[in-house]
């Protein structure tokens, strides 16, 4: 029986340019945290294994403090076996980080050859290969040929179960179950697998261990746990330090903007300063509204960075503005025709509401320019 911590995808050095540079800095910082915690809850633990499957880092460029960190906090759990398998960001190549650096003596990183490396002292063999270039055009996962049966075999891998034609390591469930593993340890989905079966071979993504964008929802982590033969019990475990999520909220019975913010504000009670929010916006409103993130709110009780896109329309009482000989009045007349011409619930009519409230807002001297939306 060996104790074994699997993670993966943790792309540090990560660049988060969608966030203002103050706030990519901290994300990275946390990002460095959520790893550190992972190594330091394995070594509370007293894991016997910990495996990174792939892209430690975002690119084959590491700065110099990411470098000094990894090699530090590798140092620290000399009792504990880490093993890395390289992937499509950070393959191994001529003066990467994994060739230059002097890693501590419990550090093993596959590099381009298929490796076993055997622990007699665990009853296991570990198994792995890393990638150098962005490419991997075979499956990983197949054509292995395990050394011992009666030893607890695990592989450490980057691969893709998201189609048989991928680029980067295609891996599919036949490749898996005809493998002979007892665990197959992934990485390359960010999105956390929990473990599976085929056919007697148990394997998991753990999913990012740290969300960098809205295709990456929710807390992230790892997985840990115990494999000996015939039997894998394995868990995840939350890392994250923050988390990315998407609310989609109707303001159709706001009267006003104050009535609109005071909806959203309860809708979104659930997401605090740990969180990156895209907040969607739907409904018909009779008057416009622009919602500015900042008007939303700032501080613990609301999230760090909030995105909106705005989904609603305008279904304004434009009898008196139409009978107005005023500027607001000629433009309303005209956007009234063309939007009574739009087949409903198409992206011309979409548009076409969009642009009356953005108009009525500007001649209205509403604020246009500090909207947050996408359209």
């Amino acid at each position: 029986m060996i104790k074994v911590f699997h993670c993966a995808d943790i792309h540090l050095d990560s660049p988060f340019a969608m966030l203002s540079p103050r706030e990519a800095a901290k994300r990275r910082t946390e990002l460095r945290a959520a790893f550190t915690s992972a190594l330091m809850l394995a070594q509370k633990a007293k894991m016997d294994i910990f495996l990174i499957s792939g892209d430690l880092f975002d690119s084959e460029y590491v700065t110099r403090d990411t470098r000094e960190m990894l090699l530090r906090e590798f140092a620290k759990t000399p009792e504990m076996r880490i093993f890395i398998a390289p992937g499509n960001h950070d393959p191994i190549t001529a003066g990467s980080f994994y060739e230059t650096a002097e890693f501590p003596k419990n550090v093993h990183v596959f590099k381009g050859e298929r490796e076993c490396v055997h622990i007699p002292e665990l009853n296991a063999d570990i198994y792995g290969f890393g990638f150098t270039s962005k490419n991997y055009l075979s499956s990983p996962v197949a054509g292995w040929q395990i050394q011992n049966k009666d030893r607890i075999n695990i592989l450490v891998c980057h691969g893709d179960n998201t189609s048989a034609s991928s680029v980067t390591g295609p891996v599919t469930k036949k490749d898996i179950a005809e493998s002979g593993f007892d665990y197959i340890a992934l990485g390359h989905i960010h999105k956390a697998s929990g473990l599976q079966c085929e056919n007697g071979v148990y394997y998991s993504y753990p999913g990012c261990i740290e969300g960098r964008s809205f295709d990456e929802l929710g807390y992230k982590g790892a997985m840990y746990g115990v494999i000996e033969k015939g039997n894998v019990n394995m868990q995840a475990v939350r890392l994250s330090k923050s988390r990315y999520e998407i609310a989609t909220v109707d303001i159709s019975d706001a009267a006003d903007k104050s009535r609109a913010i005071e909806i959203i504000r309860n809708e979104i009670r659930q997401f605090t300063d740990d969180t990156a929010l895209r907040l969607i916006l739907t409904g018909e409103t009779e008057t416009p509204m622009l919602i500015s993130p900042n008007e939303i709110g700032s501080g613990c009780e609301y999230p760090f960075f909030i995105e909106i896109t705005d989904k609603t329309y305008l279904k304004p009482n434009l009898t008196q503005l139409e009978q107005s000989n005023t500027l607001k009045g000629v433009f309303c007349r005209k956007m009234a025709e063309l939007i009574a011409q739009a087949p409903p619930d198409t992206e011309e009519y979409r548009v076409l509401t969009l642009a009356l409230k953005y108009g009525i807002s500007a001649l209205e001297d509403r604020n246009v320019i500090d909207y947050g939306g996408n359209d």
